[in-house]
């Protein structure tokens, strides 16, 4: 696929098939994940997938209630196979610039050192990466945060202390009979690219040539 049809393309799917999906389109997938810019190249990236029913219910069972899933909006997503959970680790980032070659920069000392938290930075590319290649084997994904629940999430998956969690995924080839009834923010319309007038007062544009304009 052209890279300029597969981000028109991309759109959150909540309504999946349960059929799983196949370990070597898995694979091209994280694949795309890890060839990401990573900052000294720390790759302080980590992926925790759960893959089919009985590993995604112990997903659910951290983040989701038995007692609400009846009157969870998108049940289409509750049967997707495969769950993707992005954590960022803080700490990698503190010790490839602790390092001889980066020492001078100051970042060893601690993450506080850190005016923009590259980790985040670095897992977000992962996972906006993990959705195109998705997308490009013709598969469905729904990228959603995991907020509060994100420390139950951890202890279920046993994820170690100081990882800061990014966002899930889910992954799975999109029910063509689903309702796939759009999120309440999906109507609302995009920024335009320049300011070219013609847009609402409201809307600043995207791109500022030269110098911010709002």
């Amino acid at each position: 696929m052209e890279f300029a049809d597969l981000v028109r393309r991309r759109r959150m799917t909540r309504d999946f098939l349960a059929d799983p999906i196949g370990d070597s389109v898995l694979e091209r997938v994280f694949e795309a994940a890890r060839r990401v810019p990573s900052a000294g190249n720390a790759q302080g990236c980590d992926l925790v997938v759960l893959n089919g029913p009985a590993e995604t219910t112990r997903y659910w069972d951290a983040a989701l209630p038995a007692s609400r899933r009846e009157t969870f909006r998108w049940k289409g997503l509750l049967v997707c196979p495969v769950l993707v959970t992005v954590w960022a680790d803080p700490a990698a980032y503190v010790a490839r610039y602790a390092e001889a070659d980066k020492q001078r920069t100051g970042l060893g000392a601690g993450s506080d050192a850190w005016s923009t938290p590259y980790w985040i930075v670095d897992a977000s590319f992962a996972a906006m990466a993990l959705q195109y290649a998705a997308i490009d084997e013709g598969l469905g994904v729904l990228f959603f945060g995991m907020f509060d629940h994100a420390p139950s999430v951890a202890a279920a998956l046993g994820v170690p202390a100081g990882h800061e969690p990014i966002g899930t995924l889910a992954i799975g080839w999109p029910d063509p009979g689903g309702s796939e009834s759009p999120g309440a923010s999906a109507g609302r319309p995009r920024r335009p690219m320049f300011d070219d007038g013609k847009a609402p007062v409201s809307m600043n544009p995207l791109v500022h040539r030269g110098r911010y304009r709002g």
